[in-house]
């Protein structure tokens, strides 16, 4: 199959299936944003298997989806029993002027903010750039890069760490 074909193919299964697979994911997990992620992750792994499943019967798709979605959401309900987490909003507002202090931001010159922004891994700048420059909020990015808004909020905290560990080892900053 093209490549056409293939996008043409998961638009309509997307279309078609999300809701049910959303409404199985909510059933195990009981959490609206642990049931997306369950169903971006059934996504991801549909179409990394499109082949596979151009070969399913259409009549019998429903079924196979509702099985990789079950399965997901098992695991994923499975990890967070072994791994349990608090949300980090619970402990950084990410939104707030905590990413570093505003008038600290403000007496930095562009140049410094750019360079220390250049010293860090490309998906770092790429995360603080979507989140502090575009506005964009964690389940945007999340969509973008294909990663969960789980993973993202928690990607966007190391970033801003290691961005103030740079803006702290170049003397710019103080003790944030």
């Amino acid at each position: 199959m093209s490549k056409e074909t293939d996008d043409k193919l998961i638009s309509v299964l997307f279309k078609q299936y999300r809701h049910m697979l959303f409404k199985i994911a909510f059933g195990i997990l009981n959490n609206k944003f642990d049931a997306e992620d369950a169903v971006q992750d059934a996504f991801l792994w549909i179409i990394n298997n499109i082949e596979k499943i151009c070969k399913i019967p259409c009549d019998e798709r429903e079924v196979y989806f509702a099985t990789i979605i079950e399965h997901i959401s098992i695991d994923q309900l499975r990890k967070k029993k072994r791994h349990p987490t608090e949300d980090i909003d619970d402990h950084y507002d990410l939104c707030s002027n905590s990413f570093v202090d505003e008038k600290v931001l403000s007496q930095l010159t562009a140049d410094e903010i750019k360079s220390a922004l250049d010293d860090l891994s490309d998906i770092d700048y790429d995360l603080l750039y979507l989140y502090l420059f575009c506005g964009k909020t964690p389940k945007e990015i999340s969509v973008i890069v294909g990663i969960s808004e789980r993973n993202i909020r928690t990607y966007i905290k190391r970033a801003r760490e290691r961005f103030i560990k740079i803006l702290k080892k170049r003397g710019v900053i103080d003790g944030v």
